[in-house]
C-alpha cells in the first residue's frame, strides 16, 4: 500500500525544502518526521541505475528544524543520503549515508529521533567528476514516554 493511497494524504502532501549543504561547515539538525528508501533520480527526474541495471538507491530523510526562511516556512527540510565509497583510513571522509549509518550504529532510525548532519569537507575529485561532499553525523534516540498505568501494571 502506497502512502498516497489515501487521497487526503496525497492532496495535503507537499515536499519539504531540500537542504543544500552549499559550503563546508553547513549543518542541519532536527527531529526525524519521515524517512524512506527511494531510487535516485537525475536532475530531469529519470530513475538512475548502476551499469548492471540495478537501481541506485538513497535514504530520503525529512527533518523538523528550527530553520525558517519566512513566516510561511514550516521548518521542514529534506536531506538525501546517498552512498559513495571513500577510504576513511586514508582520511578521505564519508558519504552522507555512511556518516548517518555510523552515527546510528545499528540502532533503528525512527520518527521522533534527532539527527544532525555536517558537511565536513570535500573529497578528491576523480577524473571528469566534481569532488564529492564529505559528511559527519550525530544521532540521538527519542526518549520514549511511559504512562503511569503501564509503569504500575502487573502485566
Amino acid at each position: 500500500m502506497s502512502k498516497y493511497d489515501d487521497i487526503n494524504t496525497f492532496l495535503t502532501s507537499g515536499g519539504a525544502k531540500s537542504f543544500p549543504f552549499a559550503a563546508v561547515g553547513d549543518s542541519i539538525e532536527g527531529t526525524i518526521v519521515d524517512a524512506e528508501v527511494r531510487q535516485q533520480t537525475s536532475m530531469e527526474g529519470e530513475l538512475l541505475t548502476w551499469a548492471d541495471g540495478k537501481p541506485r538507491m538513497q535514504v530520503v530523510i525529512t527533518l523538523q528544524t528550527e530553520l525558517h526562511d519566512d513566516e510561511s516556512d514550516d521548518g521542514l527540510r529534506t536531506i538525501y543520503a546517498k552512498g559513495g565509497k571513500f577510504d576513511i583510513a586514508k582520511g578521505e571522509g564519508q558519504s552522507m549515508r555512511d556518516a548517518i549509518a555510523e552515527a546510528v550504529k545499528g540502532q533503528k532510525l525512527e520518527e521522533g529521533d534527532s539527527l544532525v548532519v555536517v558537511h565536513s569537507g570535500m573529497g578528491v575529485a576523480k577524473r571528469g567528476y566534481q569532488a564529492p561532499k564529505l559528511y559527519t553525523a550525530g544521532f540521538r534516540k527519542a526518549k520514549k514516554s511511559i504512562s503511569a498505568d503501564a509503569l504500575f501494571s502487573d502485566a
